[in-house]
């Protein structure tokens, strides 16, 4: 008789926790992981970085050449700058910045047998007209001009004559445009060419130089054709706003990096960049450093571009913005350095540079003119940030001779490093100081709404 035979022992199924543990923990540190390695970090500030000088700074961007939107140097400028802050542990955001620009394509002034060439004011669209040439008298107003005959007729005038009667290029053109010419005729005489820019009216609007003008200023009276090609093209550029992560703008340093065309741009503005960078790299390791943005905008030239699309994209953050330090052309002291300040933030100013010279913002046209409408005074990157109720500083030095002229190539390190220390203590006091933030109304932050 055979014994009945009993099953082998089995081992219990272990817990569903025993399995399920290991898995969660191998999922956990996984994502984990990538959190950790997909966040946004601040990059290490790199000692060379902090002990790098103004004089270095120059060097570095100086090697570029000129910077206007849409050129080889200025791209390279922009990534060179984004470097020097990242290595001072501040992330970089780009935003970009889209604009039209006008390129001269030659022109011609034909006045019976001779012909000279003819290069188009910036800003101007070119174009194609017949008229008698008509000689301008220094600062001639509109009325003025139209008694001379100037309606339907090509306006002839030299540099030197309306320099000195401290009368701009674009006055030039709307006095005379309003008067009814259809095209001007402008001889460079001036020591120094200062690019100016003009309104975007489609008429020939053109420069000759002195030896060409030499011939034609004999000629006037007698009828010419003027000829002026201008190419328009889309560029773009891009605003850099350095700030640590989770830093809010409490205080925003700016200044605008691009130049005018054929200009270095030494001191407008190679000098407020290098004092914005001067004072990131003051504010780097120490609590500044977590309550500041440091901003350099795009296409100022063009008509405040970067500093308006840098306001429209941070209205929400800007509400919490106690002053925006804007620095532009600070390293030539055509004046000692100066502010415009709001009138909360000037006794602060006063208080950290005591004697600091006050000046009143250039006034600005109610008129739409090169892109900007300005019913608030003032022709530089802060204009956009007061219109949304940010108070703000405006640290200058003034005009020099080189402003906006291709012999804008040098700047002193030592006040750039001045201006950039003012602004960094500036900075510190407006943070000390009780604030009381507007609330916004309407789609506007002010405490008139």
């Amino acid at each position: 008789m055979h014994a009945r035979s009993r099953p082998l022992p089995t081992r219990p199924r272990p817990p569903v926790w025993k399995w399920l543990l290991p898995a969660a923990l191998v999922l956990g540190g996984g994502w984990g992981a990538w959190y950790w390695a997909s966040r946004p970090h601040d990059p290490p500030v790199q000692t060379a970085a902090l002990s790098r000088t103004a004089s270095q700074d120059w060097r570095g961007l100086q090697a570029f050449g000129p910077r206007p939107v849409g050129s080889e140097g200025h791209d390279r400028a922009e990534g060179w700058l984004a470097g020097q802050f990242r290595a001072l542990g501040y992330p970089v955001t780009e935003q970009a910045v889209t604009l039209e620009r006008p390129y001269d394509r030659g022109g011609t002034l034909r006045v019976g047998s001779l012909r000279v060439p003819a290069a188009a004011l910036y800003g101007s669209r070119g174009g194609e007209q017949e008229g008698r040439l008509v000689r301008l008298p220094p600062g001639a107003t509109s009325e003025q001009m139209e008694a001379r005959g100037l309606r339907g007729q090509i306006a002839l005038t030299t540099c030197q004559e309306w320099d000195g009667e401290g009368v701009t290029r674009r006055d030039l053109v709307e006095r005379a445009t309003q008067a009814g010419a259809l095209g001007l005729v402008l001889v460079q005489d001036c020591p120094v060419r200062q690019l100016q820019r003009v309104p975007a009216t489609p008429l020939p609007l053109v420069w000759v130089s002195a030896g060409d003008g030499a011939k034609v200023l004999p000629l006037a009276g007698q009828p010419a054709r003027l000829t002026s090609k201008v190419e328009v093209r889309e560029v773009k550029g891009h605003n850099l706003i350095a700030a640590r992560v989770g830093a809010k703008p409490e205080v925003l340093f700016g200044a605008h990096l691009d130049s005018v065309n054929d200009s270095h741009g030494a001191n407008d503005n190679g000098s407020g960049v290098l004092a914005v960078l001067e004072a990131a790299r003051e504010a780097a390791r120490t609590p500044l450093a977590d309550r500041a943005w440091f901003v350099l905008f795009d296409a100022e030239e063009d008509g405040l571009v970067g500093s308006r699309a840098f306001v429209d994209a941070h209205r929400y953050p800007l509400r919490q913005t106690r002053a925006m330090l804007n620095l532009d052309m600070v390293g030539v002291n055509a004046e000692p350095l100066g502010v415009a300040a709001h009138a909360e933030l000037l006794p602060l100013a006063r208080r950290v540079r005591p004697g600091v010279r006050v000046f009143e913002d250039e006034a600005a046209t109610r008129r739409e003119t090169f892109g900007r409408s300005m019913n608030i005074s003032g022709n530089s990157d802060q204009v956009p940030f007061q219109s949304w109720g940010v108070r703000t500083v405006f640290i200058h030095r003034g005009l020099d001779r080189n402003y906006h002229a291709a012999t804008d190539l040098t700047l002193s390190p030592a006040l750039v490093r001045e201006a950039g220390d003012f602004a960094v203590k500036l900075a510190q006091a407006v943070l000390a100081a009780p604030w009381t933030p507007d609330e916004p109304c309407e789609g506007f932050r002010s405490s008139g709404c």
